[in-house]
C-alpha cells in the first residue's frame, strides 16, 4: 500500500513524463533542418557562393559575426579554410587543430610539395588540403561546417562545427 508521500511523488513524476512526451515532438520540429529558410542572425556570412567558388583552393576566408544570446551580443572574428569536394560542393573547414585546439596555418612551401597543406604550430600537427590529418599528434581530421545557402550567400553556424572521423 502506498503512503501519501509516495502517491504524490509518483503522480507528479507521471504528470511530468506525460508533459515531456506531449511537448517533445513540437520541440523537435522546431529544431529540424528541413526548413527552406534558415535563421541567419547568429551565423557567419562567408559571402556570395558565386565568389567562393572562384579562384584557387584551398583558400582562407575571413568572417565577422554577431552572436546573439538572450541577454548579450558578442562580436566575433575568425576564418575558415574552404576547398571543394570531389562532387564540386564546398568543404568548409575549421582552422582549429583537433589535437589541443591551436589554430592551424599554411604549411611552408617545401612541406606543401610533400602533401602537407596545413600545419599546427603548437605540436606540428599536419593536415592535407582536405583537412585530413597526415602527421603529428592530431587524432582526426579538421572539423567542418555545414554550409547554409540563402539568397546566394553562404552561411555557417560558427559555434557548431561537425566532427569528422578518418
Amino acid at each position: 500500500m502506498l503512503n501519501r508521500r509516495e502517491f504524490l511523488s509518483r503522480s507528479l513524476k507521471g504528470a511530468a513524463g506525460l508533459l515531456a512526451v506531449s511537448v517533445l515532438p513540437a520541440g523537435l520540429a522546431a529544431c529540424s533542418n528541413d526548413k527552406k529558410t534558415v535563421n541567419t542572425s547568429s551565423m557567419a556570412n562567408l559571402g556570395p557562393l558565386s565568389e567562393l567558388e572562384k579562384g584557387e583552393f584551398p583558400k582562407k576566408v575571413p568572417y565577422k559575426v554577431t552572436i546573439k544570446d538572450a541577454w548579450t551580443k558578442q562580436e566575433r572574428e575568425g576564418f575558415v579554410y574552404i576547398n571543394k569536394n570531389e562532387d564540386g560542393s564546398l568543404l568548409i573547414m575549421s582552422p582549429i587543430c583537433t589535437h589541443l585546439g591551436c589554430t592551424v596555418g599554411d604549411a611552408e612551401e617545401n612541406m606543401q610539395k610533400a602533401g602537407i597543406r596545413f600545419l599546427c604550430p603548437c605540436h606540428a600537427g599536419q593536415y592535407d588540403e582536405y583537412g585530413i590529418n597526415v602527421g603529428g599528434p592530431p587524432p582526426r581530421p579538421l572539423d567542418i561546417f555545414d554550409p547554409y545557402i540563402q539568397d546566394g550567400n553562404v552561411y555557417i553556424a560558427v559555434l557548431s562545427p561537425r566532427k569528422r572521423e578518418k
